[in-house]
């Protein structure tokens, strides 16, 4: 009896204590990089967000990426050398929201490798930090009490090609462990400047979010406003089991989702495709 609870408050305190390492960031804390990114830390095959852990409840959570100009313009296309901000968003609602964390890294597509352009001149609420291997993320210094994260990015070279931004973010109670917490993952490509022609580029502005939320019986989900292309969208139950999958084109504004048949429990509907990734959670009554 005294081994079984002396082996109990041993497991206890070392989640805890894991749980208030990561305030401080994971790449910092843990020499882990949880963004979902390609060459991430993995669970069953994938990459690890966020997700894999503050995913509770009852607080939810969405992330957005948007790369900023000199003058706050989101863009579509980078140009080599200049200097943008790469914003992480976390919209979240629930009780017991305490403030928030996340992560986020800049791959080249061509071998997905480490751009490396980020720099934390004058932080407000991050940090750079490197792990083993040379990857370089921006993450939170501490729990922060805004939302908002704005990373200083510094182009690549000429002849780079297409990057994509990887982030992943929770949102958080505050209760020193993960449950209860909310978090979400997002993606977001841009293509070089004069390597796609201006008239194929399209400012990104799209919704992704299941209606009703909670689902019921039979629910929808709306994907208005994406940029042209094939998406696949995938239903996980839980923490991680794909229940449904199915395709949608940019001129689909809504799928039907067959929830009906599925079990009760927390959803996640990921929809990938045309450089986005992007998880919405749901809830199956």
């Amino acid at each position: 009896m005294h081994l079984r609870l002396l082996f109990s408050t041993v497991i206890l305190a070392c989640i805890l204590i894991f749980s208030l390492a990561n305030k401080n960031g994971r790449a910092s804390s843990q020499n882990r990089g949880n963004t979902g990114a390609p060459g991430d830390e993995t669970s069953l095959g994938l990459p690890k967000t966020c997700m894999n852990c503050h995913n509770q409840g009852p607080i939810t959570a969405s992330v957005a990426i948007t790369v900023l100009d000199s003058a706050n313009q989101p863009i579509t296309q980078y140009r080599p050398g200049w200097k943008y901000t790469a914003s992480v968003k976390i919209t979240a609602t629930g009780t017991g929201l305490q403030g928030y964390g996340f992560q986020m890294i800049a791959l080249k597509d061509a071998g997905n490798t480490d751009l490396d352009g980020f720099t934390d001149t004058n932080p407000n609420n991050y940090k750079i930090a490197n792990i083993s291997g040379g990857r370089t993320y921006a993450e939170h210094d501490n729990v922060s009490t805004s939302n908002t994260f704005n990373v200083k990015w510094t182009a690549p070279a000429a002849g780079t090609g297409s990057v994509t931004f990887y982030a992943s973010g929770n949102a958080v109670n505050g209760n020193g462990t993960t449950s209860g917490d909310g978090a979400g993952v997002f993606s977001l490509q841009l293509n070089e400047f004069g390597t796609v022609a201006t008239s194929e580029v399209q400012k990104i502005q799209y919704s992704v979010k299941t209606m009703p939320n909670p689902m019921v019986g039979d629910a929808q989900l709306d994907v208005s406003g994406l940029p042209v292309g094939r998406y696949i969208v995938r239903a996980y139950h839980g923490a991680g089991t794909l229940i449904w999958e199915s395709e949608c084109s940019a001129a689909e504004n809504t799928l039907q989702l067959p929830a009906d048949a599925w079990p009760k429990g927390i959803y996640y509907i990921g929809v990938e495709g045309a450089g986005i990734q992007t998880i919405v959670k749901t809830l199956k009554l």
